[in-house]
This record gives C-alpha cells, structure tokens and sequence, in this order.
C-alpha cells in the first residue's frame, strides 16, 4: 500500500500539463495567435471559423523533478524510488493545462476585427510534499524528526470560458486589443498556504513513539467532488459557478522589420458558491505511546495498522470543521512579451487573397519571446529564440530553443498551410525528447483547422 501514494504523486505527475505556447504566439497568419494576443497585427481576413473542437487543441506535460525512466528502468525499482525522493525538493512541482477549442469565429469591421467563442479548459498544479512523502514511503518508525504539513500545496480547475475580443488597429504602426471572458466551472479544488508540524521522538525506552501535530493549519477548498457521481457532459460544460476576466495585448512596429509584441491574459477570478466544501482542521495534538514493534504472528498477534491507529486517534482528537463556505479562485495570469525582427525576400511575391494589416516585409522571422505565470506559488516561465521562414505565404516553418522549469534546452518546431480557405498548424514542442519520452521531463502538442474568408 506504501507504494500508492508514491506512484501517485511521483509516476503521474508525467501526464501533468504547462500553458507555454510560445510556438503559435505571434503567428499573425493564424486566427488562433488572437487567443495569446488580443492585440497581435493579425491579417485581418474578412471573416474566420474554426472546426469545432478541431480549431484548437492543445496538451502538454512537465514537471520538475523526474521522469519515468527514473523509475522504470534496469536498476531496482526500490532502489529507483529511493533515489526519485532523494532527489525532489520543496520546490519541485507538476503542472497541467489542456485547452479545447468548442466554437470560434472572426470578423473584420473596417480596421476593426471582433473575435468570440467557446472552449474548455483544465488545469492546475501541485507541489511535491517531500517531507510527507518519505514519511508515507519510509514510515517513522526510529525517527526523530519533524515532517512539513505545509508542503502540501495544490490547486485544479476545469472551467468552460465564453469571450469576445476587440482588435483595433489605432495607427500604421499599432494595434491594440481586447478579450472578455465569462468563466464558467463546476469542478475546482484547492489547498495553499497550509502550515503546521507532524513532529516524532523516539522515547527513553526505545519502544514507543511520542508523536505531536502542532501548528497546524491546514485548509481544503473544493467545488463538485461531494456530487461528482451526478456529473454529466451538460453540466460540466455550463458550470454554476461564474467568473469574469480579461485579456490585454498590443502590437507596435517600431519600423517595417522591428516589432515588439505584449499580452497580459486572464486577470479574472471565479467566485465558487454552489456544491462547495471547506475543510478546516487547526490546532495542535499530543500522542504518545504508540509501538514501533511489529506483532508475533507467530502467537496469532492481529495485524494493528499503524497509520489506521495513528489516524483514529488524531480524527477524535483533532476533528476537522466542514462547512459549505464560498470562496474566490483567482485565475493564473499569464504575462507574453516578444521581440521579432523580419527579413529576407519580399513577402508579398505572389499574387495573395489576404494582405497583412501590418508591417511586416520579409519572409523570415527572428524573434524572442518570453512568458511567465504564478500559480499556487510556484513561478512558470520560458525564454525562447524562434526562426520562421513562410514560402509563397502558404507554407510556414518555424523553430525554437529556449528554456523553461522543465527543460534545459528545450527544441520546439512548427509547420502551418494557408491554402485555399484552409489555415491548417502543428506545433511539437520538446523535441529533444520527442524520440524518448520516457526520458523526458514535459511534452507539448497544439494542431488546429481553421477556415479563412
């Protein structure tokens, strides 16, 4: 049983999800770049749509402390788990966001072109509680320690997010640009900022333990999970709980090659109000007398579950207050900043449907970009250097390298086509895996169909 919790947090935290797309930021071409800027110097076709829940999909994996090549190889799987919680600290975490894009479309106004629609998301994140690990794994039995509750520090949301988006070119050389979101969500779960103290001493004798809880504040928040059993499609979609939130971004050409970009996305929040839970447990707990002995089954001694004893005993003394409390989730913010430079061959050879609302002369692309966000403490961020390169303006390469909490480097590529109608994309990023993943640390893939008038 000691192993659940082990693989749990350590095995899966593989298939946990980041939010960097750095590889569709700035691709004024694609309809789908006004989701990560609002004010980006989009092409301005006259009017878009995307294939439902085929216009946007987006999934990536990471986190900080291993792989699953650190457990599952040559060497002894003991072994291999020994030295997995040997390695993680404090401040290694899991992070996971998935985006689906539902229903979107676009239309051009004059210099003005509105965006809106639909999609789901999930996301969320967790720390690795070291001290709480290697008492579920090594027990502590001998050990005279204290273990951190307050490394426990997680949140997860799945929400469905209605927007409508502005995007005004002010001037020759700016754009600016507008989102506002209805967040919508009936599935959140959350618990920061816990503190408090499982302390153990081994007593004169040797043979029992003198156990404490002090300090202790420890609060779980959720939304959903009591009536998880009653959830269906519909209900998931269109949650009961709402929320409101923006995104800002813009677009200045400081000549025809040199463009800087800036977003800022979901400054928002949910307020949580229906089918919640609060769990509050605070206090301090003496205990003593527990023995670290095993029973002879050899005289037909009962098997005594120690954690079962342990967690009687501090469930009667240290009861838990449960109430239907409400309480506020605040989006993660994301911050994107980029810096390109355009040269190369006239970009404008062929005889083209659309012509770009901006500046850009030149068929490559060097740029840079930057993305941060914090969420539940822990800090996201990634620096990339991109090349992209477009023929005929149909076809679009692009590459990066960069670095971020997961990967150090990290390769990422991209291709689109504009053809016909058709704006059709594919972004893969950790390619320096992509052969391996069970080497790998974070994966990413993005595709997306989007039709073009």
């Amino acid at each position: 049983m000691r192993y659940k919790i082990i693989i749990i947090l350590l095995v899966a935290a593989n298939s946990l999800w980041g939010q960097d797309k750095h590889l569709l930021y700035n691709q004024t071409h694609n309809p789908q770049s006004l989701m990560l800027n609002p004010g980006a110097a989009y092409e301005k076709t006259n009017f878009h749509v995307g294939v439902p829940a085929l216009s946007n999909f987006y999934a990536s994996a990471g986190n900080t402390a291993f792989n699953v090549d650190n457990f599952f190889n040559a060497n002894d799987f003991n072994s291999n788990i020994a030295l997995a919680i040997d390695r993680i600290s404090p401040k290694d975490f899991g992070a996971f966001n998935q985006k689906l894009d539902l229903i979107s479309i676009g239309w051009r106004n004059e210099k003005r072109y509105y965006s809106a629609g639909v999609y789901q998301e999930s996301d969320g994140v967790t720390n690795f509680p070291k001290d709480l690990i290697e008492l579920a794994y090594y027990g502590n039995a001998g050990q005279n320690r204290s273990y951190d509750i307050g490394e426990i520090n997680f949140r997860a949301n799945l929400q469905t997010v209605f927007h409508f988006g502005i995007n005004d070119q002010v001037s020759e050389d700016l754009h600016l640009g507008a989102r506002v979101k209805l967040y919508t969500s009936s599935v959140n779960i959350r618990s920061v900022r816990n503190s408090g103290q499982f302390n153990t001493r081994q007593s004169a004798s040797g043979l029992l333990l003198d156990q404490s809880i002090s300090n202790l504040d420890l609060r779980f928040d959720s939304t959903g999970l009591d009536n998880s059993e009653d959830f269906s499609a519909g209900n998931i979609l269109m949650g009961s709980n709402y929320g409101l939130g923006f995104d800002l971004g813009l677009s200045y050409y400081f000549n025809d090659r040199v463009e800087i970009t800036a977003s800022i996305l979901d400054l928002g929040f949910i307020h949580f109000s229906k089918d919640t839970r609060r769990d509050i447990s605070q206090g301090f707990f003496e205990y003593d007398g527990l023995g670290i002995e095993f029973p002879d089954f050899a005289d037909g001694d009962d098997l005594i579950s120690y954690y079962q004893n342990l967690g009687d005993e501090i469930e009667e003394n240290l009861p838990t207050e449960t109430s239907s409390d409400s309480y506020t989730y605040v989006q993660p913010t994301k911050l994107n900043v980029g810096l390109s430079y355009n040269f190369g061959g006239n970009a404008n050879l062929c005889n083209c449907r659309l012509k770009s609302s901006g500046k850009q002369d030149g068929n490559q692309t060097l740029s840079v970009h930057a993305f941060s966000m914090l969420s539940a403490g822990n800090l996201f961020y990634s620096i990339n250097a991109m090349y992209e390169r477009s023929f005929w303006k149909t076809f679009y390469a692009k590459v990066s390298i960069g670095i971020d909490q997961f990967n150090r480097p990290n390769y990422g590529g991209g291709v689109a086509l504009d053809v016909w109608k058709f704006n059709i994309f594919a972004n893969v990023d950790r390619l320096n895996h992509f052969s391996n993943i069970y080497n790998a640390e974070a994966l990413a893939y993005q595709f997306g169909l989007n039709l073009k008038f």
